[in-house]
């Protein structure tokens, strides 16, 4: 479990913001009447998106074909992909859907090995994963006008009450989705949703369109994070580089929460969470894929990688009472946002730095 943090100014900073609350919250018909302009023009642009998802599926068969087998051993292999093209592809099927972006099949070492910094048992075995397809994901976690627009399709109950920082951490009536413990408009994550709420919206998206949208497993998640490296982080080695690429626990926070310890020792602008796409993506054109808000994904929970699936499969053994999330967010010190990181929850835990991020298979 990771720890929590709050001091006076924090419950101060926090009153504050849940004051302000509803004179910051975007307009949703607002929202949604400049996503339709975005999206007319999106389609424009892709008359031939299902001819292009066969393009990319043909050719990618071909480049596994010829391919060498995966030596499970090779765990010091540098990462793979099998790209077939030389920018992002981007999908969109629906205004008030998530933008999508095609991820190439591909191979890494997933875990941590032993000599990385603060390395735990359950980032171990180090073993070699190959993703032979290629399958779409959020080009950003899913949003509050996103989540929003679900809601309001299907009239689903996302609850009342969630764990927030005020005071310490405790969960909470009068907080959700809507309203966690700090403002947020409708380009911000949706939070404090727990893995059941994450099922419910990946089953909406695939009954609306037609296409098998779902959570992410682990080892797709660590894949599209790392993008090809196999560094501690995405960008790299360096923690103090976070506030250029993530938005985690930094000097910012630290102002409003002094008992924090080991934040990242930059600036990156946010106390809590940022609109999506506040910082740089990474080499998949995929934003906010480490810190801002956690992400449920579909494997149940396994103190080791010990039997893990090596095809980027979830893992449906262990105790599927608690599901893995992955990567971070706007309360995670350094050492939680290393791309190995991983944690767990109950799925009906509600938590405001929680949310989702939607894969497609194709």
């Amino acid at each position: 479990m990771r720890r929590r943090w709050i001091g006076i100014a924090g419950v101060a900073a926090l009153a504050a913001s849940l004051t302000a609350f509803a004179a910051h919250a975007d307009d949703l018909s607002v929202w949604l009447k400049d996503r339709q302009a975005r999206f007319a023009a999106f389609q424009a642009a892709h008359r031939h998106s299902d001819a292009e998802i066969a393009r990319i599926k043909a050719r990618t068969a071909a480049l596994l074909a010829a391919a060498t087998a995966m030596d499970p051993a090779a765990v010091d292999k540098p990462a793979l992909s099998w790209k077939t093209s030389d920018k992002p592809v981007e999908l969109w099927d629906g205004a008030d859907l998530p933008q999508m972006v095609v991820v190439p099949a591909g191979e890494y070492s997933m875990g941590s090995p032993t000599t990385e910094y603060n390395h735990q048992s359950y980032e171990a075995p180090l073993h070699r994963v190959r993703i032979a397809y290629s399958f779409a994901v959020g080009k950003y976690p899913v949003t509050m006008a996103e989540f929003a627009r679900f809601v309001a399709d299907t009239g689903y109950d996302a609850g009342d009450s969630c764990f927030t920082s005020e005071s310490g951490q405790q969960p909470r009536s009068g907080r959700s989705w809507r309203q966690p413990s700090f403002p947020q408009t409708n380009d911000h994550p949706a939070v404090c949703l727990n893995w059941n709420d994450a099922q419910a919206y990946v089953a909406w998206l695939a009954k609306k369109t037609g296409h098998n949208y779902r959570l992410l497993s682990e080892a797709e998640y660590e894949y599209v994070n790392r993008a090809g490296s196999q560094a501690s982080y995405w960008w790299g080695e360096d923690p103090a580089a976070a506030c250029l690429y993530a938005n985690g626990a930094d000097l910012d926070a630290l102002t409003q929460f002094p008992q924090m310890r080991a934040n990242t020792a930059c600036h990156d602008g946010f106390v809590f969470t940022s609109p999506v796409g506040s910082f740089k993506a990474n080499a998949f054109g995929l934003y906010d894929i480490t810190g801002n808000a956690w992400s449920w994904l579909a494997d149940c929970w396994n103190d080791s990688y010990v039997g893990a699936p090596t095809d980027g499969s979830a893992n449906m053994g262990g105790d599927c009472g608690q599901r893995t999330l992955r990567r971070g967010s706007w309360s995670a010190r350094p050492t939680i946002l290393r791309s190995a990181q991983r944690i767990r929850y109950d799925v009906g835990m509600r938590i405001d730095d929680h949310g989702l991020r939607v894969a497609r298979t194709f």
